[in-house]
């Protein structure tokens, strides 16, 4: 029993899933609502977020990937950390939401899949969002 965020939205559902719950802010087109079991848009970083994401990456990819490797791992690397902290800060606000969902899977031994449509969840907010869970201590 865990919390899992290596698949996307759009890989098939599978017996050790657990609950599957949609992190992104909009529903993602052709997913069924048959193959997850609750959308979570209050999990997912803010459309600027979202859009300030994937020019900085867009970017980064451009500028470095072909010409220089070693940059490029470097320059996602200092981009990641920017955006773990501005995601961390938005998810204050969701602290009883995490709360509660860590509740459900320490008390009541629930798993999770996290999906996003993310291609590299160890850049994607799913990753992070499982550690907020999974950090929550339990209440006295």
């Amino acid at each position: 029993m865990g919390i899992y965020c290596k698949k996307t939205v759009y890989e098939a559902p599978a017996a050790e899933d657990g609950m599957r719950l949609i992190v992104m802010r909009r529903y993602p087109r052709g997913v069924p609502k048959s193959r997850v079991h609750a959308w979570v848009p209050a999990l997912a970083p803010s459309l600027p977020l979202v859009h300030w994401y994937h020019e900085q990456l867009k970017a980064i990819e451009a500028q470095w990937k072909r010409g220089d490797p070693a940059r490029h791992e470097q320059e996602i690397m200092r981009f990641w950390k920017v955006y773990s902290g501005r995601y961390y800060r938005e998810m204050k606000e969701q602290r009883h939401l995490i709360a509660f969902f860590a509740s459900l899977h320490r008390d009541f031994d629930l798993s999770f899949t996290l999906l996003c449509a993310c291609p590299d969840y160890r850049i994607c907010h799913r990753s992070l969002l499982a550690q907020l869970i999974t950090a929550v201590p339990p209440r006295p």
